[in-house]
């Protein structure tokens, strides 16, 4: 579809099980789409250069032609290589989810899925490639947040973390901006784990007068990612390390971000600094990651001092991250007696979920929606957009 134009958005839904593609194409015409229909492969590829549907919905486990050998034909194809394409599927294996996403899908739906879920999935690839989507219906309005994310020391999943509450947000909200930044230059974790090499985004508004950056520049300075989510990088080149000075700037950059998205979630890092304490002040929520290590929790204990004698200590959640399966990490019980608090999500081991995601440039909670990772994100960002206590 040409975007700006007044054409019905095409949806092409390729399943050998005519019950499905029923199901599947009366929930998405509820929506004011026009469905194709497809039960073969060799029919989906026909119908893909004839059509030339703004989207596929495409089943795997198919006769003659499976769903990894029609994509790869899509692909292949110039005429249809830029229809997006949302494998939808039983098989609910990591290992088949990441084999559809190489063999170049932008999405993966499990089956059985909520017909919400269906439909906001839809909408989100949708809006990667096209303006011209059918209104969305009267419900919940999204509100708008400045979301900082810290840990008393390096290593405990602060980049991680930013990634997931990004793409969980934007899938929540797909008719919103969400903007994941990165504030320390030199040291860009997500840039690398997202897959781009020394990015520039953050280096190029440090730089940059105070009062010359806007929502216009930082803008500018964002890119966007396969999934729909905002970006601002930092380079992984150590040396601009020395652009953490630039305390101005940075607060003028989470201003910025503030007017032109409408969450944004900020990669505080691992300490206190005049121009993180800045920031911190302009968060509406702050993240305070806990790891369960005897060691770590006085360096904990310490940071959640400090945020309280900056004014804080009302904004905080706590989320554990345990990323070692093993029995010499604290309880929870214990934790929450160091600290004097209650743990608001608990984030158990997941080493083969975020390694398949870091491998395919993609965040935990888009590979895997139904992980226990996913359902705790869920938890935290539920508790983020709501409106805190007075």
């Amino acid at each position: 579809m040409v975007v700006g134009s007044n054409s019905p958005i095409k949806i092409l839904v390729v399943d050998d099980d005519l019950d499905t593609v029923k199901l599947v194409g009366t929930t998405l015409e509820k929506q004011g789409y026009v469905i194709l229909a497809a039960q073969q492969g060799v029919e989906a590829l026909e119908i893909a250069a004839q059509q030339h549907p703004d989207l596929i919905l495409l089943d795997i486990m198919m006769p003659k032609m499976d769903g990894f050998e029609v994509i790869r034909r899509l692909r292949a194809d110039p005429a249809t290589s830029a229809i997006p394409v949302i494998m939808f599927t039983a098989k609910s294996q990591v290992d088949d989810k990441v084999a559809g996403l190489e063999a170049g899908a932008d999405e993966y739906l499990t089956k059985p899925t909520h017909p919400a879920e269906l439909v906001a999935r839809v909408r989100s690839v949708l809006k990667r490639s096209t303006s011209m989507l059918p209104p969305l219906p009267e419900g919940p309005k999204a509100g708008r947040a400045v979301i900082g994310v810290l840990a008393a020391k390096g290593g405990q999943g602060v980049s991680t973390l930013c990634i997931n509450l990004g793409a969980t947000l934007h899938e929540l909200h797909p008719e919103a901006v969400v903007a994941v930044a990165e504030l320390r230059p030199g040291r860009g974790d997500i840039s690398v784990f997202m897959g781009y090499n020394n990015a520039q985004g953050l280096n190029e508004l440090l730089k940059a007068p105070a009062p010359e950056i806007n929502a216009d520049r930082a803008g500018k300075a964002l890119v966007t990612h396969k999934s729909g989510l905002r970006l601002l990088l930092a380079s992984n080149k150590p040396s601009d390390a020395t652009l953490i000075a630039a305390a101005d700037q940075r607060a003028a950059i989470v201003h910025a971000l503030g007017e032109k998205a409408t969450y944004v979630v900020l990669d505080l890092g691992d300490a206190l600094p005049e121009a993180m304490q800045r920031v911190l002040a302009d968060c509406d929520r702050v993240i305070l990651i806990v790891e369960p290590d005897p060691h770590t929790m006085i360096q904990t204990k310490a940071m959640q001092q400090d945020l309280d004698t900056l004014g804080a200590k009302d904004k905080i959640l706590y989320a554990m991250i345990s990323r070692v399966r093993t029995d010499q990490v604290m309880s929870h019980a214990d934790i929450e007696k160091t600290l004097g608090l209650k743990l608001n999500v608990v984030f158990t081991p997941a080493p083969e979920l975020a390694y398949q995601a870091a491998r395919i440039n993609q965040a935990m909670v888009s590979l895997e929606p139904q992980s226990y990772t996913a359902q705790q994100t869920l938890k935290l960002v539920t508790l983020l957009t709501q409106p805190r206590e007075k």
